[in-house]
């Protein structure tokens, strides 16, 4: 069943409904919130339409920036992985075959 969770993002009140608990949701609000007034701080002044879109944009990239690096550990992680791999079955192939 929805619940319906109350949050407050630059000023504003909102109603959402989902899944997530409160806590969650307070989370994620805080990230949001704390991006616009950020920006805010640069752009003052500036229609909220605007400080959230640029909050999404400037989030986004964080998401995109975190998922590349990611994928950059797990490849390095897969290449380290095949050369454990590959030494290990070097080591049985020197033993005699009983």
């Amino acid at each position: 069943m929805d619940k319906k969770l109350h949050i407050e993002i630059f000023g504003r009140q909102y109603t959402l409904r989902g899944q997530s608990d409160q806590a969650y949701a307070d989370e994620l609000v805080a990230l949001v919130d704390k991006k616009m007034r950020e920006i805010s701080k640069h752009s003052p002044g500036s229609p909220f339409s605007k400080l959230a879109v640029l909050a999404a944009i400037n989030i986004a990239h964080e998401l995109v920036q975190a998922n590349n690096a990611q994928a950059a550990q797990q490849t390095a992680l897969d290449g380290r992985t095949r050369a454990i791999i590959k030494s290990i079955e070097e080591s049985f192939e020197t033993f005699p075959s009983t």
